[in-house]
């Protein structure tokens, strides 16, 4: 009798170590998926297959989680927060350039892409070359098959065309022209003038296409509309050749939809970015955004502001 019961406990110990076995099998071979904010890291498992592993949480932000840089005017900040809510992720940055009140509110601190915008650090890098005595304006640029973007018919392949007309139509959207520029000036050369300014979290990636094209922030969109506007990488002369370019850009960003007065901007459905002259005011505002929905309402509370 003791035999049979014996015989019956090893059978169950054997059973159950099979059943362990196969489990363990199993969750070493499969994985863990956990999503924050769109981040995750991915790693290898004991089998050497992908799994995905936490992010850090000092990494993961919140649409609700909203920061107001220290010294801000808290009634424009409030007015910021208030407009822009909690359902999205937004970075906010006005300032008054003659007395340097500001505020700068964001619920996300990394840099974020950027198309449309991206064509700003162009141009800067542009006119400072030229600045130095290194233009390209009086070059011809030949179109190349690399540059051409789908649906633009305006410059044509193995055609040369004037570097002073290129910048032109880069300006007025022409992305094929902003490929050919970036390409004679190359991305490292831009990179390196814009940093002179002082923003650390701005890098032109490579080609002007349905991707964005550069990383930024709202607080570095900010600095640079301030050092042009303060001659501080770009003499007056030249500061002005940027500003006239953005005065002339056909389709204005919503955050100055309503506003009058003298106004240097360019934006795409992330982010914009303004300098306004009204009434004896000069100021600044930048913004990014997961979208532009409420980029008309913000522009007209930053208006409010200076009134």
């Amino acid at each position: 009798m003791k035999n049979k019961i014996l015989i019956g406990s090893l059978i169950t110990a054997l059973i159950a170590f099979m059943l362990y076995s196969v489990n363990l099998k199993k969750v070493e071979n499969s994985s863990l998926k956990i999503v924050g904010q769109g981040q995750e890291q991915i790693v290898k498992n004991k089998k050497g297959k992908n799994s995905v592993r936490e992010p850090k949480v000092a990494t993961v932000e919140y649409p609700n989680h909203i920061k107001i840089a220290s010294g801000s005017e808290q009634k424009w900040a409030e007015k910021i927060v208030q407009v822009m809510g909690k359902d999205q992720s937004y970075q906010v940055c006005v300032q008054d350039l003659n007395n340097n009140k500001y505020a700068r509110v964001s619920n996300t601190s990394q840099r974020h892409g950027v198309n449309t915008i991206s064509r700003l650090f162009l141009l800067i890098a542009l006119t400072y070359q030229e600045q130095h005595g290194k233009s390209v304006s009086r070059k011809a640029i030949k179109i190349k098959k690399a540059d051409h973007v789908k649906g633009e018919k305006v410059l044509q392949k193995g055609i040369a065309y004037n570097a002073a007309y290129l910048k032109q139509l880069m300006m007025q959207g022409d992305k094929t022209a902003a490929n050919a520029l970036l390409r004679t000036v190359k991305p490292a050369t831009v990179n390196s003038i814009i940093k002179k300014i002082g923003v650390h979290d701005t890098t032109i990636k490579g080609k002007f296409s349905a991707k964005p094209a550069a990383l930024t922030t709202a607080n570095d969109l900010n600095k640079i509309m301030v050092s042009l506007y303060h001659d501080q990488i770009l003499s007056r002369q030249y500061s002005n050749q940027v500003l006239g370019a953005l005065s002339s850009v056909k389709t204005k960003p919503k955050i100055v939809r309503n506003t009058k007065g003298l106004i240097y901007g360019i934006g795409d459905g992330k982010a914009n970015v303004a300098l306004i002259q009204s009434n004896g005011n000069a100021y600044c505002v930048s913004v990014w955004s997961n979208n532009d929905h409420d980029f008309v309402k913000l522009g007209k509370a930053v208006n409010s502001f200076f009134k």
